[in-house]
Parts: C-alpha cells; structure tokens; sequence
C-alpha cells in the first residue's frame, strides 16, 4: 500500500478533535464515597488529558508531565489515578489504542503507518497495546470491522 501522508494527516486532524469517552465509565469506590483528592483539580487533569493528545505521536513520560505540570511523580501517580481510575501511563496507552481503533475501522492505513502516528512506535508496540488493553490483536479488530 502506497503511503498516503496528506490523508494521514487529514485523518489526525479529525481524530485530534474528534471527543474521547472515558475508559473508565464508573467511578472508583473512593470517589463514589465522595472521598476526592484535591492535589489535582479538574481543570488541571483536564489540561494534561489534552496535553497528552496533542502529542500522541510522540514519546511522553511521566517525568515530562510532571516536569511540563509542576507536580511531584508520587503526588501525580495518585492524583490522577484518583481523577481516571488508572495510572497516568496506561491511560496515555489507552488514548493511543483508542485512536489506533479508529484508524484501523476507518482507514486503510498498514499497522506500521497507524503505529507511528499514535505514538506506538511500530507494528510490535501497536499489537502489543492492543492485546494489553483489548485482548484482540488489530489484524483481527480490521477484519470484523470490514
């Protein structure tokens, strides 16, 4: 398959804006005690969400957003597990397989191209997000999406 970056780039662009639902539709036990932690506001998490999407494609640690956020890691890792319900890192793998999913269903871009764009780095890294996260390799997802 030809590479086709104006259309990738087309497509990044819709996917960028496109609203994200969150991966975890109910609430920790914690929260739903009313227990909240306020080291991290919801404007804050919020900015780091988008902080995260804007640069998808490129590498990202947790001493960046800490860095990039003026926040200590321990105090990060808990605040934003308590806004998420995960840890900072699987949820910025998480927003990278939910944009992998939705390039793979409405694109004909290789794994590899797909891997790139969203920060996987290559077809290895996208399959092994995929079976982490979904339990269903992207080959298979493509297929019964068609």
């Amino acid at each position: 398959m030809p590479h086709h970056a104006a259309e990738l780039n087309h497509q990044l662009t819709n996917l960028a804006h496109a609203p994200l639902t969150n991966p975890c539709a109910e609430l920790s036990s914690r929260q739903a005690q009313g227990q909240h932690d306020h080291s991290l506001s919801g404007q804050t998490y919020q900015r780091i969400v988008d902080w995260m999407r804007s640069r998808i494609d490129e590498p990202i640690t947790e001493d960046m957003i800490c860095a990039r956020f003026l926040m200590g890691k321990f105090a990060f890792r808990n605040a934003f597990a308590a806004h998420a319900g995960m840890a900072p890192m699987n949820y910025l793998t998480w927003l990278r397989v939910d944009m992998a999913v939705r390039l793979l269903v409405d694109t004909r871009f290789d794994l590899d191209e797909i891997a790139f764009v969203t920060g996987l780095k290559e077809e290895k890294g996208l399959i092994a997000a995929f079976v982490r996260t979904l339990g269903v390799r992207p080959h298979a997802l493509r297929a019964s999406a068609a």
